[in-house]
């Protein structure tokens, strides 16, 4: 039975080496990634990197035709393309990563009786501006799912186990 369990750990070690392997490969090829949009008939061009900050802004020799406001809105409309993009890029650079988490057991089914762990999904990020209408209809709703915890228990911080009230010289250091 232990040569069974020593073969298990062995290939699991295996696997996640592989596995370690393939993330570092990624994170290469995603710390490589950029993209670079356009907007107002090409007036503007933005390239982002793969964590979508603006790394570089052109503007074409008419871009004196737009106004400030128009300059403003299509150096913004662009980043915010370049940024769609760039993390569609990444998503795509996941695919196999992801797929080969989701062949592998979870945990839980490894372990009876162990609870089955998930990582929340990421709120959608709003590109609307701040003191927008939009931006304060998403700040409504996201205060309204906040996350609450049901299964509290109260406790008495102001004592300890033996009843006396901690000070500066008891557990805390």
């Amino acid at each position: 039975m232990s040569a069974q369990y020593s073969d298990a750990t062995a290939s699991a070690m295996e696997s996640f080496q592989r596995q370690m392997q393939l993330v570092a490969q990624l994170q290469q090829q995603r710390a490589r990634l950029t993209a670079t949009e356009s907007s107002r008939d090409k007036k503007v061009t933005v390239t982002v990197n793969a964590n979508s900050v603006v790394i570089k802004t052109v503007f074409t020799d008419d871009i004196t035709e737009l106004s400030y406001d128009e300059i403003a809105l299509a150096v913004t409309e662009a980043a915010q393309k370049a940024a769609e993009e760039v993390a569609r890029r990444a998503h795509e650079l996941a695919q196999p990563l992801l797929a080969d988490r989701a062949d592998r057991p979870k945990l839980s089914d490894v372990i009876e009786g162990l609870p089955e762990f998930r990582i929340p999904e990421e709120p959608e990020i709003l590109t609307a501006a701040q003191g927008s209408g939009e931006r304060s209809e998403f700040d409504a709703a996201a205060e309204e799912t906040a996350m609450t915890f049901t299964d509290v228990k109260d406790h008495d911080h102001g004592r300890d186990f033996r009843g006396r009230t901690p000070g500066v010289t008891e557990f805390s250091w």
